[in-house]
This record gives C-alpha cells, structure tokens and sequence, in this order.
C-alpha cells in the first residue's frame, strides 16, 4: 500500500514541477518572483484535480476533503492574487532581498527555489493521496466523528483568515505605515499564517484513521516549521522590524504565531 501511495505522489510531484516551471518562466517574462505565491496556492487546486482525475475512483470521503482543499486554496488564490496586482509592477520585498543574497546565477537559483516550492506542494498533498487510496479499496472509509471534526476544523480556519486578513486590511487603510494590533492581531503577530496551518492541519486530521493517515500528519509539522523558521514568519519580521517604528514593541507583547494572551510590556 505504501508504495501504491509513493507512486501516486510521484505523479503529482511531476504535476507540481511542470506547473512551477511554467510559473517561473513567467515570472521572467514579467520581471517578478512574487507570482510563486500565487501559483503556490492555487497548486493546491491543481493537486486536488490531479488526484480526483488519476485515481479513477471516488467516494464520499474524498469528495469532502477534494471539496475543503479546492475552497482553501481558490480563497488563498484571490487574496495572493489581489495582492499580487495591488503591488504589480514591485516586487514582494521577501524575493527581491532573496535575490540580492543569491550572488551569481541568480535566475538559476529561482528556479531551484521554485521546483522546491513545488517539491513542498507534492508533500503537502499526501492527505488527497492517502484518501485517493482509501478510495481505492474494497471497503473504503465513510465519512466518520473525526472527518466531521476534521470538517468544523477547517472551518474555523477559514473564518478566521478571512477575518484576519480583513481586520489587517482595514487597519492598513486607515493607519498607513503602523503596525495592526487590534482585532486577532492583538493575540497573534501573525494569525493569518496560524489560521492557514489550521486548514493544513484539518486536512491531515481528516485522514489519521485512514490507513497510512498517519503519515499526513507530517505535513502540518513541515508546514509549521517553513511557516515559522523560512518563508512566513522569519522574513516578515525582519521586513516589518526594518521599515515599521513600533513594531519592536509589538514583538515584546504579543505572541508570534499561537493566539494567546498579551504580555505586559516593559
């Protein structure tokens, strides 16, 4: 069965790469490596396609979680893709530092970065193979208490970017050039990355009595990490600490990615 699963991720990691070598040549064309994120999140959309279409077999439980994954990343599409031409012709800050650190070859290097994005996408699709191959079977699992916890999960997570993303936008336009803290982003620094990990989670939630379930649980745990240490968090800090005044004291008080409790500041 293991293996059943590996090859069916070895043909959506082909999909990823043909799709992200297609967006990187894009990105040359326009002269801008922000259009990944973009492409990033509908990859989402794609990968769910690719396992409802190759795996010739459907059931109930893959309809929802092909339904759940195709709705979070149209969502994260449009706001990615809004952004992205609110911005267009500049670039997001992140790749343009990113680039100045590559040295020689740079447009190279991209390309690299671009494949492993998608190398990331394939992984985090391991909760549509392993439902794919539930559906598979002889007796495949119908939806149970943990899908529908899995469902209410997803859920939250939905609102609550939704409602972070807004809350941000609002302040933005009203407070040009200061940090938000109201709202989510009173508990959190970054509540929208934690929300987007949420619906991660829920997918993996979504599988864990499936059989190789388990495994999917990998991929909210890599996710967190690139979240916190490489792509999300990380830079944004740096970002905001350079170009925002009061952002250093937001970082003592509040807490990075977990929604929890202010502290005081000093």
């Amino acid at each position: 069965m293991l293996i059943d699963l590996l090859y069916s991720m070895a043909g959506a990691l082909l999909v990823a790469s043909l799709m992200m070598s297609a967006t990187w040549l894009i990105s040359k064309a326009i002269k801008n490596a922000g259009i990944v994120d973009v492409a990033w999140a509908l990859g989402y959309s794609i990968m769910t396609v690719y396992y409802l279409v190759a795996g010739h077999h459907q059931n109930l439980s893959l309809q929802l979680l092909s339904a759940m994954v195709i709705l979070w990343s149209l969502r994260l599409t449009w706001h990615l893709g809004t952004r992205f031409l609110q911005w267009y012709p500049e670039e997001d800050a992140r790749y343009t530092e990113l680039r100045e650190k590559l040295g020689d070859n740079k447009e190279w290097k991209m390309y690299t970065i671009f494949l492993w994005q998608g190398a990331v996408l394939c992984f985090m699709s391991a909760p549509l193979a392993v439902t794919a191959l539930d559906a598979a079977t002889a007796a495949p699992s119908a939806p149970g208490a943990i899908q529908y916890a899995a469902i209410c999960l997803w859920a939250i997570s939905l609102i609550g970017v939704t409602l972070a993303d807004k809350q941000l936008s609002d302040f933005k336009k009203a407070h040009k050039g200061r940090t938000c803290q109201v709202g989510l982003w009173k508990y959190s620094r970054h509540p929208n990355y934690f929300f987007e990990w949420l619906g991660a989670l829920s997918f993996s939630l979504f599988v864990i009595d499936m059989p190789l379930g388990l495994l999917a649980l990998s991929c909210p745990l890599v996710l967190l990490h690139l979240l916190i240490n490489v792509t999300g968090v990380k830079p944004a800090e740096e970002h905001s600490l350079k170009t925002r005044p009061d952002y250093a004291a937001y970082v003592k008080t509040t807490s990075p990615f977990f929604p929890w409790w202010r502290k005081q500041s000093s």
